[in-house]
């Protein structure tokens, strides 16, 4: 496995980062055991989480976060392993109320550090931004649990670059803790910006790109292998009898097609696959990217951390980001 230092952090994450969304839910702990020992065995030291997976499920809320935490000290895990997560995000029956105040933050994080049974949480994301709010409130709400030292390093989870970049001017006038790095939807495939699956999220596009380009603003990655896309999925989508579903509305294009077929071609000469292509295409930016693989099963997990040693040349990526 490989790792990166993450700047403004004490931390050197592997670059795969295993999600664990379905961890306690979908997927029974026994079976998240199997996955986190697999990861644990091929050199990942790095998981994600967040405070709301599985809320929609009676009793749901919190799930991954007690499994992993159960894992961490089943195995004696928890020194070697960063464990990120994630809290503010609004109650999914009143999405449009914000839950971003110094009391909403706290009792986050105190339910956080419960389940996943640790001092300190070492990365925590705001997952939802409100611009209603001034930025140097939620900056000081978020910097007065990293002062108890409850919080080792914040993020910003589907936040806009310019709330980003208010939020660390902010913080570096106050001498405070800024976002370490930006938690965006990201991979070769373009989404649909107008088939989002939740709600809020926010996907890489051209000026955000070019952005983190610029600035070596880190990144890390979820849907990074576009559910499947580049795995296979895509293929059954081709024809006149293809699905019209969620996936289809935000992945099949005529461009996603084209940046397959350029995948397929570079994987070739490689003798790799074109979903290891797509990942080693966000690990091969010229600023830290992080890739958070959503994985079902082991062998999920063993296929999605074969990406962290292919190395593509600047002039593959912007072969596969050509126009087709």
């Amino acid at each position: 496995m490989r790792f990166t230092s993450l700047p403004g952090t004490e931390f050197a994450p592997s670059v795969i980062c295993l999600g664990t969304g379905g961890f306690g839910s979908s997927i029974p702990q026994d079976d998240a055991f199997r996955m986190l020992d697999l990861f644990a065995e091929l050199g990942g030291n790095f998981v994600d989480t967040a405070r709301v997976y599985a809320a929609w499920i009676p009793g749901g809320e919190g799930a991954s976060e007690r499994t992993i935490g159960a894992w961490l000290k089943s195995r004696n895990m928890a020194s070697r392993f960063i464990v990120a997560t994630k809290g503010g995000h609004p109650n999914l029956a009143t999405m449009k109320l914000s839950r971003l105040s110094p009391a909403d933050i706290a009792a986050d994080v105190a339910a956080s550090l419960a389940a996943l049974q640790v001092d300190a949480i070492d990365i925590y994301w705001l997952h939802r931004d409100d611009p209603a709010i001034p930025v140097g409130e939620i900056v000081d709400a978020v910097n007065e649990q990293v002062a108890a030292g409850r919080l080792r390093a914040v993020g910003a989870s589907n936040w806009t670059l310019e709330r980003i970049d208010a939020a660390n001017a902010y913080a570096a006038a106050s001498g405070c803790a800024g976002f370490c790095a930006s938690q965006i939807g990201c991979s070769l495939a373009r989404p649909n910006p107008a088939a989002k699956g939740f709600g809020g999220e926010l996907d890489m596009d051209a000026p955000t790109l070019d952005y983190h380009r610029r600035t070596g603003f880190p990144v890390m990655a979820y849907s990074s292998q576009a559910a499947g896309f580049f795995a296979g999925k895509a293929d059954r989508y081709r024809g006149p009898d293809a699905k019209d579903d969620g996936f289809a509305k935000r992945y099949v294009t005529t461009e996603n097609f084209a940046r397959l077929d350029r995948a397929r071609e570079v994987a070739a000469r490689h003798g790799r696959t074109a979903n290891d292509v797509a990942l080693a295409y966000l690990l091969s930016q010229s600023f830290p990217v992080y890739v958070l693989v959503g994985c079902q099963n082991v062998d999920h997990v063993r296929t999605s951390c074969a990406a962290w040693n292919l190395h593509l040349s600047p002039a593959e990526v912007a072969f596969l980001e050509s126009a087709p």
